[in-house]
């Protein structure tokens, strides 16, 4: 009952399990019982057991703490989080459920077990009240599923996607199920029933696609790769498609990665702010919270450049520090929607790969934030933020974590569409570059992404000043 049965389904694919119209809670005496289901509702009426987006976010991102803390040996401060959550009035059950995962791996045997107990109880009782396909059956199929109890989960899988053959969201569920069982070729002939008759069909194969990615069937990922090709009509999907082709290992001998990302920035700019919100976005922050660390004062007295400033998000914490500021990105939707905001002195569409597109003169600071993970080898890039920063000058990076050693050259595009680096690989670039050792190195999540957090690093450095004498 410790292997964690739906790897990624606490992460956005299925709904984590809480009550609305009759509360889920855990019991305070946590050493007796789990999660209780009270009874003062009506014994007939309906449990819906999905939770809100927000208290999942929470709780998930407690969860990925604890899971952090554990796999650096600090079993107190791990615990220390469990138990906060154990404690909650009204935690969600499938959460409960992976709260005593981690307690079992942290040693709290007794108290896991109480909850496994008492959710299998709870959920293999009500059953008759457990009705709606995607907020209840799925959502309780994931926490039995977690618990070991497969052949329950895929019932309720099954029973589901019979009652709800249409939905996107139940699909993906039992699909994610049948893969996590290794049994792939079940998976993809159950995409490809809902894919028969959903619409748009390039948006539903490219979706199982990433989904079949995400979980690790190669194979499934390819064949609605395949079936998307089919689908493909404009360039914003060309885009998406080759994208994903090549972090699959599907070769792509016209992949152009220049005009891949105009296409996706392009196409994306009018809704980014409210995507990045909704994904917790936090690349910004963190280099708002950089720059409060290093104690930089804020005169207005430096060149700043946002090098891929998208639609502006960080210009309103640099303009303290900028006696101009300029944001440039290869998107010109993009830098329209910043120029409507204000903010910047200059805007321009500037290639970052192609020095002769850069403004001119020297900068005395750059920021480029949530930017490098759509390049893969960086050197050139890096190389150009070096001839135009003046000496003394401030570099302020973030890039996705790769946490592969072995990964060829340092870095690896993914099915995102970005690539991840290493810390080694970063320092090893900078370095080359002629930049001195990281001011800051900092750990820290980036956004969500299908629910989980995405982990970066952010990195302060500085030009070295010239030297005379």
């Amino acid at each position: 009952m410790t292997t964690r049965a739906f790897p990624e389904l606490d992460t956005g694919f299925v709904a984590p399990i809480t009550a609305h119209s009759t509360p889920i809670t855990i019991s305070k005496d946590r050493n007796v019982s789990g999660p209780k289901i009270d009874h003062s509702a009506a014994a007939t009426s309906e449990l819906i057991l999905d939770a809100a987006p927000k208290a999942t976010s929470s709780t998930v991102g407690q969860l990925e703490e604890a899971r952090v803390l554990l796999d650096q040996d600090d079993h107190e401060g791990a615990w220390a989080i469990c138990d906060h959550l154990i404690q909650m009035p009204d935690l969600p059950l499938n959460t409960a459920v992976k709260v005593a995962l981690l307690a079992k791996e942290i040693g709290q045997t007794e108290i896991a077990e109480a909850i496994f107990s008492d959710a299998y109880t709870q959920i293999t009782t009500n059953l008759d009240r457990i009705k709606d396909p995607e907020h209840a059956m799925l959502p309780a199929a994931e926490a039995l599923a977690d618990m070991g109890y497969y052949d329950d989960a895929e019932a309720l899988c099954r029973k589901a996607i019979a009652q709800a053959p249409d939905n996107l969201t139940v699909a993906v569920g039992y699909v994610a199920f049948l893969v996590y069982r290794k049994r792939e070729n079940e998976a993809v002939q159950v995409a490809d029933t809902f894919h028969a008759d959903a619409k748009p069909k390039f948006d539903i194969a490219f979706h199982f696609a990433t989904i079949f990615d995400h979980l690790g069937g190669k194979a499934g990922a390819r064949a609605f790769l395949e079936r998307a090709e089919t689908h493909c009509k404009t360039k914003t999907q060309r885009a998406r498609l080759d994208f994903l082709s090549a972090s699959v290992g599907l070769s792509k001998t016209d992949l152009d990665q220049h005009g891949m990302a105009v296409e996706l920035f392009d196409g994306f700019a009018k809704d980014y702010d409210k995507q990045l919100t909704k994904l917790d976005n936090n690349g910004p922050s963190m280099v708002f919270t950089a720059l409060e660390e290093l104690q930089l004062p804020k005169n207005a007295s430096r060149r700043i450049l946002d090098a891929g400033c998208g639609t502006g998000l960080c210009a309103g914490f640099l303009r303290p520090y900028a006696k101009e500021l300029f944001g440039v990105d290869l998107s010109v939707k993009m830098l329209e929607i910043s120029r409507e905001k204000g903010g910047y002195d200059f805007l321009a569409r500037t290639d970052l790969s192609e020095i002769v597109t850069f403004p001119e003169g020297k900068f005395d600071m750059i920021v480029c934030a949530d930017v490098l993970t759509y390049f893969g080898a960086l050197n050139i890039v890096i190389g150009h933020f070096s001839k135009i920063l003046a000496p003394g000058g401030w570099l302020l990076l973030t890039v996705e974590n790769e946490n592969d050693p072995k990964v060829p050259n340092g870095f690896k595009l993914y099915s995102s569409g970005r690539h991840k680096h290493t810390v080694e690989y970063m320092t090893k670039t900078l370095t080359g570059a002629g930049f001195s050792k990281p001011k800051l190195l900092k750990h820290a999540r980036l956004r969500n992404e299908l629910g989980a957090p995405i982990y970066g690093t952010l990195i302060a450095v500085q030009k070295p000043a010239l030297l005379f004498g």
